[in-house]
């Protein structure tokens, strides 16, 4: 069992107040926004919000950068959909209609917007609360216009991702509290719909092993997981809270949030604690949203807006932005959203109480300034083709060279393989790397700067050959944040597992059939973390998945020209895995949709290739093909 981490405070007589004057602040890269009650939020200055909104929304001459609809899951009570300052902020399931019917077949019927895990109904709406004032109707809307408030729109408040969409995920009830059950299902919805971020303002203290698993393979997948501290005013230390104490997979991708007040001062019912707490964000008396009717359903005398206190309302600061980082970077995961936030935090003030509140206090504007995408990515990976020396490019997104290294002997000009593979804690990839067409199969693994790791082969003496090579494909599938390798033989159908603390494996044999044309395998990140693996043959080639557990059952596809069939992993526009699969004409391909892999002969947009075993060629650097993109 859990609960809400709010505490409510006064309502306040908004509509008794003056309005506050539209104005852009006299600092040139600040935009103050003009809703009726922005003056009453201290929050969004302390943080710097005005800041990171005139990178985000534009400011004079300065266009907006942002085009990306970023999605974060609530898991919370009810929200208020019809309030004005979430107006056209629900997220919609792109699969889904509303007909009576599970469209999408994911066991919710009208999913549309979101879920009610409490009354097992799509109705977001919050209901009536049993406890008085225990603040369970109110909660969910507050916090979702803290997050996703439609801002500078001349009305109420200005929440901290303008653009962003909220998914509702109902699990609080009428008594402010929830069960861990509805938790995992809320967190495995998620995932399953591909949420951007995962925003929790609710604490409890019985530890429940399906939801630490939950929110690790939520991280594991790139998704950020953003909590509640909690308001007992309790050293975690030493009395530790869950959820908000779960770790991420290998550690990452969590952020776990104490409440200071105006001053910067700790507000006196937060918990702390290092081992649990890494950011502070504003959470006293914090003006936002409230439903725009009352507990019987009448609109009268009801403002819409109020404050509150607690870790609740510091959790949408940070989920905010976070929103706006994943807008301006959608190639980051959870670890870098995190990562960048944890680094950019501004220090407590002097002389206030801040041990276990976390690093630091949230800073927007700093998060949201120009970053380094030599250390935070994106990364696209780049190898010599034939006749070519053997040299690796590691360039950002905009085609900018950041690392470039020799991979093997300037004189060696068959052409190289690789693919980003961690193969040490340090929180940047390394690059594993083949000659093509080897018929030793021999591997090195390079740090990004071009040490060299680790180096190998697959041959196992001079008769064994290696049929074309290796080809190699890479993923974290322990989500323990050391990648597991796959390296296959091009022209056979042998495979070699391989792992950072055990080296190589013994092969195993891709399939049973006696004529195969070689074998190539790509890593998926969502529905789950696997790797796919092809072997060509006629008639029919085989699909299979490697899981850390075993290869599954095999899938026959069709082949008429299985030697020239090909391979690769993609990301569509609205962020699904697709795996392309071509021969010749038009490809075939295989795309996420809730917690599967669907496969479909229809058209499919790639807006970003993720891995290609065979390479694809760039336009930008002749000579040389892209195999590889970081971060997963």
């Amino acid at each position: 069992m859990f609960k809400k981490s709010f505490l409510v405070g006064p309502l306040l007589a908004f509509l008794a107040l003056s309005n506050a004057s539209a104005a852009l602040a006299a600092e040139p890269l600040s935009l103050l926004p003009n809703d009726t009650f922005y003056n009453h939020q201290w929050g969004m200055d302390y943080v710097r919000a005005p800041e990171a909104w005139a990178t985000m929304y534009g400011l004079g001459s300065k266009q907006p950068t942002s085009t990306r609809e970023v999605v974060v899951a609530q898991i919370d009570g009810g929200i208020d959909f019809s309030h004005p300052d979430l107006k056209d902020a629900l997220w919609t399931n792109p699969d889904e209609i509303l007909n009576g019917k599970d469209d999408d077949e994911n066991g919710y019927v009208d999913d549309l917007h979101g879920w009610n895990f409490v009354n097992s109904t799509s109705d977001p709406k919050p209901v009536k609360s049993i406890l008085y004032m225990n603040g369970s109707f109110e909660h969910g809307t507050s916090v979702a216009t803290m997050i996703v408030g439609r801002g500078n729109d001349n009305i109420g408040v200005a929440g901290m991702a303008w653009k962003a969409k909220i998914m509702p995920l109902v699990i609080l009830g009428a008594t402010g509290s929830g069960e861990t059950s509805d938790l995992v299902q809320a967190i495995r919805y998620a995932i399953a719909n591909r949420a951007d971020i995962i925003s929790m303002s609710l604490e409890g203290s019985a530890q429940d092993p399906e939801v630490k698993t939950a929110i690790q393979d939520a991280t594991a997948r790139g998704i950020l997981v953003v909590m509640a501290a909690g308001n007992e005013s309790a050293n975690l230390d030493n009395e530790p809270a869950y959820p908000s104490c779960y770790p991420g997979a290998a550690g990452q991708s969590v952020l776990v949030v104490s409440a200071i007040e105006s001053n910067g001062s700790k507000h006196d019912s937060t918990n702390f604690g290092d081992q649990c707490v890494n950011i502070a964000a504003p959470g006293a008396d914090i003006t936002s949203g409230r439903p725009t009717f009352d507990e019987q359903g009448g609109r009268e005398n009801v403002s819409g807006y109020g404050t509150w206190s607690g870790t609740s309302l510091a959790v949408p600061f940070v989920s905010g932005v976070a929103a706006l980082l994943k807008a301006e970077h959608p190639d980051w995961t959870g670890e870098q959203l995190a990562s960048r936030i944890l680094a950019t935090v501004q220090p407590f003030k002097k002389g206030v109480a801040s041990t276990g509140m976390g690093k630091g206090v949230l800073d927007a504007g700093a998060a949201l300034a120009p970053v380094d995408a030599s250390k935070y990515g994106p990364w696209q990976l780049l190898a010599a083709n034939p006749g070519q020396p053997p040299v690796i490019k590691i360039e950002d997104e905009a085609g900018k060279l950041i690392y470039s290294f020799p991979a093997g002997n300037p004189g060696d000009k068959r052409g190289l393989r690789a693919a980003f593979i961690r193969w040490d804690a340090d929180r940047k990839p390394d690059v594993l790397v083949t000659a093509q067409g080897d018929e030793k199969g021999e591997w090195r693994v390079y740090r990004w700067d071009g040490v060299l790791l680790a180096a190998g082969q697959a041959s196992q003496n001079a008769d064994d050959k290696i049929k074309g090579g290796l080809l190699l494909a890479t993923q974290d599938l322990r989500a323990a944040n050391l990648d597991q390798g796959l390296l296959t033989e091009a022209d056979g159908d042998r495979a070699w597992r391989m792992d950072p603390t055990d080296g190589l494996g013994k092969p195993f044999y891709a399939t049973s059939d006696l004529k195969p044309m070689g074998t190539l395998a790509v890593g998926i990140q969502r529905p789950e973390q696997a790797m796919f693996m092809l072997t060509r043959s006629s008639p029919n080639s085989e699909l299979v998945v490697l899981r850390d557990t075993g290869v599954g059952e095999a899938s026959a596809v069709t082949t008429t020209k299985p030697y020239n069939l090909k391979m690769a992993r993609g990301r569509t526009p609205d962020g699904r895995e697709a795996v392309s699969l071509i021969q010749s004409g038009k490809p075939t391909y295989l795309v996420e949709r809730n917690g599967f892999m669907d496969v479909t002969h229809e058209d499919v947009k790639v807006s970003r290739w993720l891995q290609a075993p065979l390479g694809l060629d760039d336009v930008k650097n002749p000579g040389f093909k892209f195999y590889d993109f970081w971060p997963r």
